[in-house]
């Protein structure tokens, strides 16, 4: 984010001395940053490979939206932490990896579902060419994730086959409510998912 300076992580193979990248790594802190993962519920700190959201300080971090008090006391907290948005976690060699956006953290019974960890595992399967993960309204759970799916071409996979296929590899809460069958998932010109409006499909009584 541009609120926090040009650079916070860098990747170790940029190094004096390179080091293995790992897959999907953002790289560790700079020197001239502090960086802590916080619990999104609590703002407790959290420990090394628990995932919460990113927060980071330091002289390059934005002073404040400009005149916008209100925005700039949301996002730099009073001891100076800026809260990204992002949700990550801290590997145990410092390393960095960011999982998904805050406000798209799906919640279930207060446990937090994140979409793009379900949308990798369906882009996985052999029989989806594409996917996206959004939370529906649900009475007893509070929100549940569903999911709209791309049929690869000639697939006739049905949306019991994917419920299953998800269910054997996430805990129980992650286990997706609901598949509805789309020709394709709506995204901005940069590739980004539109998942309002998918959301304002379910909102409007979309039935599969």
């Amino acid at each position: 984010m541009t609120e926090a300076g040009p650079v916070l992580a860098m990747c170790l193979a940029f190094a004096k001395e390179p080091f293995e990248i790992k897959s999907g790594a953002c790289g560790t802190v700079v020197r001239n940053a502090e960086m802590k993962i916080v619990d999104i519920e609590t703002g407790s700190s959290l420990g090394r490979n628990q995932s919460g959201e990113i927060c980071i300080r330091g002289d390059q971090i934005m002073k404040g939206y400009l005149n916008d008090p209100k925005s700039t006391q949301t996002t730099i907290d009073k001891d100076g932490w800026l809260h990204t948005g992002d949700i990550g976690f801290i590997d145990a060699d410092d390393e960095l990896f960011i999982v998904d956006r805050l406000k798209e953290i799906i919640k279930y019974k207060g446990f937090q579902v994140a979409p793009a960890e379900l949308e990798a595992l369906l882009l996985n399967h052999p029989y989806i060419s594409d996917a996206a993960i959004v939370p529906m309204k649900d009475e007893q759970a509070g929100e549940v994730p569903v999911a709209f799916v791309v049929r690869s071409n000639g697939s006739t996979i049905t949306e019991d086959e994917i419920k299953q296929f998800v269910s054997k590899q996430v805990v129980f809460y992650k286990r997706i409510n609901r598949v509805f069958f789309v020709d394709a998932i709506p995204k901005s010109p940069a590739g980004k998912i539109l998942r309002k409006d998918l959301r304002a499909r379910l909102a409007a009584g979309l039935s599969n």
